[in-house]
């Protein structure tokens, strides 16, 4: 019986928690292969991959950069201080048609 997309991608998953996480040696996902994935990593900076022997790469961990996180809040808080310093013309508005 061959293995469906969801059963091979739920494999996946664990193979990537039991290596990235425990640091436990897991085998590969595909059916009928019994080899042993190997944590790959190109350099310092770079993310994690799984590498079986027979099947090459399998999984790639996602980059986190902790500099990079929207801040929605802060961003907020500076468009309405920036907002409050202009000094709108209802008058104006009125006039010209811009009225909500």
């Amino acid at each position: 019986m061959s293995m469906t997309r969801d059963t091979y991608a739920k494999e996946v998953i664990k193979a990537a928690e039991t290596a990235f996480r425990r640091n436990e040696t897991a085998t590969c996902p595909h059916e009928n292969c019994d080899e042993f994935l190997s944590v790959v990593r190109q350099n310092t900076f770079a993310t994690r991959s799984l590498f079986c022997p027979s099947h090459g790469h399998i999984f790639q961990e996602q980059e986190i950069d902790q500099h990079n996180r929207l801040d929605w809040d802060g961003a907020k808080r500076r468009f309405d201080e920036e907002a409050a310093e202009f000094d709108y013309d209802d008058d104006l508005e009125e006039e010209e048609g811009f009225v909500n």
